[in-house]
């Protein structure tokens, strides 16, 4: 939430992306603090199989959806985003960074997800 209590200016990208995109551990989080962004964490282990409970002993990755071409918010009319790939344990598959529509980057992220569960 923002500190003014209105809903996060990408509430709609974040709810889309607890639909579409599918891990054993996933934490999907949306803020308008300092830009608008979603923040998607998740792993291919199981908590129980962390080692000493750290999502970083995991095959964790997090990606970082954010306004396109250095916007600061989200505007709904403008409906391109960007996907980057912030960091990834255990030598997952690698991610190139894509601005589009909202639907094709989860699309892309949920593919590489389902790709690199093998790894």
């Amino acid at each position: 939430m923002t500190q003014d209590n209105q809903t996060p200016k990408m509430q709609a990208v974040a709810d889309a992306a607890k639909q579409i995109i599918k891990a054993t551990f996933l934490s999907i989080h949306t803020d308008d603090n300092l830009m608008s962004s979603v923040i998607i964490r998740g792993s291919h282990d199981p908590h129980k199989k962390w080692h000493y409970n750290i999502f970083q002993n995991s095959r964790y990755f997090i990606f970082h959806i954010k306004p396109m071409n250095g916007y600061r918010y989200y505007n709904e009319n403008d409906p391109k985003v960007t996907v980057q790939l912030l960091s990834t344990g255990v030598n997952l598959d690698k991610f190139r960074k894509y601005t589009g529509p909202v639907d094709k980057v989860l699309a892309k992220i949920q593919i590489w997800i389902e790709k690199s569960e093998s790894a």
